[in-house]
């Protein structure tokens, strides 16, 4: 279960695995452009059935706006990281960025959080 608020939007980023159509050697990262809606008690698509025949049950939906924009990168380090990487900060993409600020307008102001690839995330601050 997430801790962050649902609905929101994310930019998470995520290593590149080639599945997208990005060269891994050229683009290193991607951030992939989410909105994220709470599902209710008994909203079936809570349900996650596993290949054994399980299930599972989620408490939030995560649906991708677009394809994932990618990123070179000449550091070392990954996204929201910089310096020594023991800094970390909001890193969203040039234009992703704006665009959830532009979305969140017409969804009710819904709070934007970039997700590093490790997982840590951060809310964008007026």
């Amino acid at each position: 279960m997430s801790r962050l608020p649902a609905p929101r939007i994310q930019l998470r980023w995520a290593e590149n695995d080639g599945k997208h159509g990005y060269s891994v050697s050229e683009y290193k990262w991607l951030c992939h452009y989410e909105l994220v809606i709470p599902l209710d008690e008994f909203d079936i698509r809570r349900e996650v059935h596993g290949p054994r025949g399980g299930i599972k049950k989620r408490t939030e939906l995560v649906m991708a706006v677009k394809e994932p924009s990618a990123r070179s990168s000449s550091s070392g380090y990954p996204p929201c990281t910089g310096g020594d990487g023991k800094i970390r900060y909001y890193d969203a993409p040039f234009r992703d960025g704006p665009h959830a600020l532009w979305d969140a307008k017409h969804l009710g102001n819904p709070p934007i959080y970039v997700i590093a690839p490790d997982g840590m995330a951060f809310e964008r601050k007026e």
